[in-house]
């Protein structure tokens, strides 16, 4: 073999042993996806009938991309409802108009200046990375990822982000069927709203709930006794009915709706604290009751109700005793002349 055949030879091998060291590099990064993504399986199915399914998965997001800030939103009826309970309503509708600009889609933003979402969680963000969760070609959620970093993300994450949506679609359903089947023992026979018994069980095993920022809401028909006394019970029954219904549509799917007991309603509205904003909420409601005409056996009624709204924050309060001041709020309405809203 001259020299000339054999730097030719040599240049082959060297090409040859590159090649296949690369390969061997992906075959790597492959048996590393898919060993976490056996782990990241593993993490979410043993949390499927967890009602913290979503803070959890979140948590387990950040810590997967070293992200800032992550929110899930589950789409429902077209419309997305944040269910991860961790970020401030502007970053909800910043990052839902995201949603809603790159047609539902798989999309990934990077720039040098910060990317405003409207709050101090979108401070320092120069990354941000959202992928649609789909089970079945339907999509059921999507997924945003904040990043401090710029240009992190790439599209490898977002091949790596679908994969861990399948595994978290799967667990979002599966959720969802194992509420559904539970529901039915915890919901108030006549309104279908959760009864006392669930709205207090659901929070306990909120494990921050002392530190978190919430709303309480009591509310309570004006003259309710004097229309079951009038009227009769299914009168009576109708019209709780019909108001618990008008509530439950104006709230959040991360929102608590119960009834507290007889003609009393109570709401827990979590992270959504900012006074004119609740007050506007809780005044379009009172407003839908008071329009609502209930007819029943050739009686129509307009019906009233009276609400008391504590807003929580940076306050050392147990959860007792944050209804024990909704309920005092309340019966300042009540005294006030009925059909009011009085925020504490």
């Amino acid at each position: 073999m001259n020299s000339e055949q054999f730097e030719k030879y040599q240049l082959f091998t060297e090409k040859t042993i590159h090649s296949l060291s690369q390969q061997v590099t992906q075959l790597e990064k492959k048996l590393d996806m898919l060993t976490n993504l056996l782990e990241i399986s593993k993490y979410i199915n043993q949390y499927i009938k967890d009602p913290n399914l979503f803070p959890l998965i979140n948590d387990m997001l950040i810590g997967v991309f070293g992200a800032k800030h992550s929110t899930i939103y589950i789409k429902m009826k077209d419309e997305y409802f944040e269910a991860s309970s961790k970020a401030a309503e502007e970053v909800v509708e910043v990052e839902k108009r995201l949603i809603m600009d790159h047609h539902e889609e798989e999309f990934i933003l990077n720039s040098k200046a910060p990317i405003n979402f409207g709050h101090s969680k979108g401070k320092g963000t120069h990354s941000c990375l959202g992928v649609p969760v789909k089970v079945d070609n339907r999509q059921i959620a999507f997924i945003l990822i904040q990043h401090s970093e710029v240009n992190y993300f790439t599209k490898e994450h977002a091949a790596f982000l679908t994969l861990i949506g399948n595994h978290i679609g799967v667990a979002i359903e599966n959720n969802f069927l194992y509420k559904e089947i539970s529901d039915n023992a915890n919901r108030d026979g006549l309104t279908d709203i959760f009864n006392k018994r669930y709205f207090f069980e659901s929070l306990k095993q909120i494990s921050d709930l002392a530190g978190m920022d919430y709303s309480i809401v009591m509310m309570d028909i004006d003259n309710f006794k004097k229309i079951n006394d009038t009227y009769g019970h299914p009168m009576g029954d109708l019209v709780l009915k019909e108001i618990a219904g008008i509530i439950k549509k104006a709230t959040r799917v991360n929102d608590i709706v119960a009834r507290y007991g007889g003609d009393e309603i109570i709401l827990f509205l979590c992270n959504f604290t900012d006074r004119e904003k609740v007050l506007q909420r809780i005044e379009l409601i009172r407003k839908e009751i008071e329009n609502c005409i209930i007819t029943n056996e050739g009686i129509s009624l307009n019906i009233t109700a009276s609400f008391g709204v504590f807003i929580k924050q940076d306050e050392a309060l147990s959860l007792d005793e944050a209804i024990k001041k909704a309920d005092e709020i309340m019966y300042l309405s009540k005294r006030a002349g009925k059909n009011k809203v009085t925020v504490g």
